[in-house]
């Protein structure tokens, strides 16, 4: 038996995915939360082999959970859940120590799919987010997107700025300074040709580092 978690801060798609999941014979919830503390203090108690973890939940970012999830439970497998089909978010989501990554459209036997495959140690990823993953790898004379270019910590705080934090905010996510959050945002702006603080929230929005 699969013994599955589901963290979303949305209710009524929890109650969706578990009706989902209950007609699955091999797989059983075991728990349910709507933010990272709330998973946090159920982990132990759980012991879920797999996880389904949104990335944008209303205490923080789920991805940058993931290194914490395997400490405490070193064989749960971890499956990132987004609304946003974007290849960077898959890149952050595996360098971090995802299992799977599977956008919220696809249909349910993806998400199937992502548990029967991550719980046999497979990764998995969305068939359009695969598709787009691949012709990121492979397209030798594709034009280079300047996201490309942002190391995994100026990502994460190029993602936090477009989600409305302040530096503050997110100097205390990530535990930097203020004054080194005050850095990456000037390097954020140089690297990607920006004037300024509106201008790079702006980029983030358009190019979907928002969820």
């Amino acid at each position: 038996m699969i013994k599955l978690m589901i963290v979303d801060d949305h209710a009524m798609f929890r109650e969706g995915l578990r009706r989902q999941f209950e007609r699955c014979q091999d797989i059983q919830i075991v728990a349910e939360a709507g933010g990272i503390e709330q998973m946090k203090t159920l982990l132990e108690t759980a012991q879920p082999d797999v996880i389904i973890l949104d990335i944008k939940l209303p205490d923080g970012s789920g991805t940058s959970q993931i290194s914490h999830i395997k400490k405490i439970l070193p064989k749960c497998r971890v499956i990132i859940l987004t609304m946003y089909d974007n290849v960077r978010y898959a890149i952050h989501a595996f360098e971090q120590g995802g299992d799977g990554f599977v956008v919220k459209g696809s249909p349910f036997k993806e998400l199937l799919a992502a548990v029967l495959n991550v719980i046999a140690g497979k990764r998995f990823v969305s068939q359009a987010t695969g598709n787009h993953l691949a012709s990121h790898i492979h397209a030798a004379n594709r034009k280079p997107s300047r996201l490309d270019s942002l190391s995994k910590r100026e990502f994460e705080v190029l993602t936090h700025l477009s989600q409305g934090l302040h530096s503050k905010e997110i100097a205390a996510k990530l535990d930097l300074s203020e004054k080194t959050v005050s850095t990456y945002k000037a390097r954020l702006m140089q690297k990607l040709n920006l004037a300024n603080l509106s201008d790079l929230i702006r980029f983030a929005i358009d190019n979907g580092v928002s969820d």
